[in-house]
């Protein structure tokens, strides 16, 4: 792992994880310093992806003199559905949280098909048959392929109301129709980061995006943790919704371009 002091601001601590849209070696574009010992304490980030036991790596870093910017507590509110679903309300789509694969029957006494599945904290990479069910039949076989999925056995079942997104031009393989989706990073209830979800294909936009990043900040307040991501997306019919938030030192940076965010976050520290 690299322990990097930005600006004397800021403690990062990143080590690659080979996913092009998560890794950036910071310290190339910001200057930075490498201390081998921390006096007192100072707030820190991670970058090393994935983190099985936040709560552990919490009290690790603070053993050392790092205090992660978000807490366990924060941690869940960000990154679990069930945590962040409640606070939003109408902002983002009617959904069920189960604690094992619910039956078919149980999904139609509540939903109409088609619905969208997921795990509690992220789908499989966007696969389509497991994310976009659009019958009781192809539900049946989905549970099947749930359970097996290296990315979703472990989390617990969450199945939403499908809402049809504006489509835009490109289609990336194995993964959801792409759509006007956005993805922004919140720095204690400032956004640092506003960019296009799907960069895998050509740039899109669209006249009301002021509207989405409204979205985006309404829930960044309810949310309330300060290094947050959260997505939006465009309906087909107009409206703007929230489609997922996460603990931002686990998410990928997506169309946003890393040395901005950074520096837009370093400047808010001086704010």
């Amino acid at each position: 792992m690299d322990i990097a002091r930005l600006e004397n601001k800021l403690i990062v601590i990143s080590e690659p994880v080979g996913v092009a849209a998560y890794d950036f070696d910071i310290g190339l574009h910001v200057a930075c310093t490498h201390p081998y010992r921390i006096e007192g304490e100072e707030s820190c980030v991670l970058r090393i992806g994935p983190i099985a036991d936040y709560a552990a790596e919490f009290d690790d870093k603070l053993a050392m003199g790092l205090r992660l910017v978000n807490s366990p507590q924060e941690h869940v509110r960000a990154s679990e559905l069930e945590a962040w679903y409640p606070l939003l309300g109408a902002l983002t789509p009617r959904t069920d949280v189960f604690d094992s694969l619910p039956s078919a029957d149980a999904i139609e006494a509540a939903f109409a098909w088609p619905v969208f599945m997921k795990g509690s904290r992220q789908t499989s990479k966007h696969n389509p048959e497991l994310s976009v069910i659009r019958s009781r039949a192809h539900y049946e076989v989905a549970a099947q392929l749930y359970r097996d999925d290296p990315i979703l056995h472990w989390q617990k079942p969450v199945i939403r109301e499908f809402v049809a997104l504006e489509a835009v031009p490109g289609q990336v393989e194995g993964k959801v129709r792409p759509s006007v989706e956005y993805r922004s990073f919140w720095w204690h209830g400032h956004c640092v980061g506003w960019g296009r979800y799907w960069n895998q294909v050509a740039p899109y936009a669209c006249a009301d995006e002021h509207a989405g990043r409204a979205v985006a900040a309404q829930a960044a307040a309810l949310v309330a943790v300060p290094f947050l991501v959260v997505d939006v997306a465009r309906t087909a019919d107009g409206r703007w919704i929230v489609i997922e938030c996460n603990d931002a030192q686990e998410s990928g940076y997506a169309g946003i371009a890393p040395q901005l965010l950074w520096r837009a976050l370093l400047a808010r520290i001086d704010a």
